[in-house]
């Protein structure tokens, strides 16, 4: 069954929902860590969805406004609590790829960290012939948001956070990029990674390197016995 939500807020004709990361941060993450706080602007980040319980990020309850002709997808939504560099789910595993992003406040010698962005993608796993993991990647990208809940900002919020407060939540984004359009017909064809999509923050697959780091290897071919399983 797919995961579902409340029904999210209507938007005007025209209208998208697409926060900067600083904005995640300060409208939605922090009014939900330090007091439990949805109502800033209810509905437009998802509550009481399980991302992980989906077999495919395609089933997951994203709002009408957030999906275009050309195949581009985006969500927001709630969770408790990070996830692991790898996250095993019913249809594949999300996998952490490159370096993690804080989000800095403060001046001079009192600036600090006071969020942290990871970012993951969507792989599709099989035991190959040999019982080895075969890794697949798919159009599917994650960012999850995070406080730094070591931050002296945060620590002295610690004793006024209110009832629902939970300083370990986080925010994810959930989206899919349209794959790029077909290269001219041209002598000198510019190439692009295994997965079709150009490189770059927003196309973002995990390198071999981040592969190997969660003991998986990609081939090009998929094997014939399909898995659910991403073995680490």
């Amino acid at each position: 069954m797919a995961p579902t939500a409340a029904p999210l807020r209507s938007l005007q004709p025209g209208q998208v929902f697409k926060p900067s990361g600083h904005q995640i941060i300060a409208q939605y993450l922090a009014p939900r860590a330090l007091r439990g706080d949805t109502t800033t602007v209810p509905g437009l980040v998802a509550d009481n969805v399980d991302v992980f319980s989906a077999t495919n990020p395609a089933a997951l309850p994203f709002h009408p406004s957030s999906r275009r002709d050309n195949g581009e997808v985006w969500g927001y939504f709630y969770g408790d609590y990070p996830t692991d560099d790898v996250r095993p789910v019913p249809g594949g595993c999300w996998v952490r790829y490159g370096a993690e992003k804080g989000y800095v406040h403060g001046h001079g010698g009192a600036m600090e960290a006071v969020a942290f962005r990871r970012r993951f993608a969507f792989h599709v796993t099989w035991r190959a012939d040999d019982g080895g993991v075969v890794v697949v990647r798919t159009p599917w990208l994650m960012k999850e948001y995070r406080l730094n809940k070591g931050a002296a900002a945060f620590r002295a919020a610690a004793a006024r956070v209110g009832r629902k407060a939970n300083m370990d939540c986080v925010v994810r984004k959930i989206f899919a990029k349209p794959p790029p359009p077909p290269p001219p017909c041209s002598s000198e064809v510019e190439e692009f990674p295994a997965s079709g999509y150009p490189g770059g923050e927003e196309a973002g697959y995990s390198s071999d390197e981040d592969l190997k780091r969660v003991g998986c290897r990609f081939v090009e071919e998929p094997a014939r016995k399909r898995g659910p399983f991403c073995v680490v």
